[in-house]
């Protein structure tokens, strides 16, 4: 039984569920109107880990050959960069998120890694700031990048 709780998809499992608590107690804490579709999302991701959790409890599935998942890796640098979003702006976390997403998507040549890490960072940040004219956080003050 023991095993089964340490398999690495029942702590994933457990800490979506964890997180996914932990943000709706201060969702919960907001303004009606601006926090309403933070709690419908955050309602959905609670039911879906548990829902998740709940199915691997009852798999049982016996820890035979441990991996280490992309996951944790992903969520940390997704991590690193919001909180860099505020002092480097946008455009600049971004890009080496993306060459490791695309890395982690085994995306491992150098031209196809680099054209896409600029076409999806630089794309994103162009449809953001230019044509849905949502200005992201800005490195530069005169708002250039």
């Amino acid at each position: 039984m023991f095993a089964s709780l340490i398999h690495p998809r029942v702590l994933t499992a457990l800490a979506l569920l964890l997180a996914g608590g932990a943000l709706s107690v201060s969702a919960w804490q907001g303004p009606d109107s601006a926090m309403l579709v933070p709690r419908i999302v955050l309602t959905i991701w609670c039911v879906m880990a548990l829902a998740i959790l709940i199915g691997e409890l009852v798999r049982r599935v016996p820890v035979k050959n441990v991996t280490l998942s992309p996951l944790p890796l992903l969520m940390a640098a997704v991590l690193i960069a919001a909180i860099a979003t505020a002092s480097l702006g946008f455009l600049i976390p971004a890009l080496p998120l993306v060459a490791l997403t695309l890395w982690l998507f085994r995306i491992r040549r150098p031209l196809p890694l680099l054209v896409g890490t600029i076409v999806i960072g630089g794309g994103l940040w162009f449809l953001f700031h230019h044509v849905l004219l949502i200005r992201l956080p800005a490195l530069l003050t005169s708002g250039l990048v």
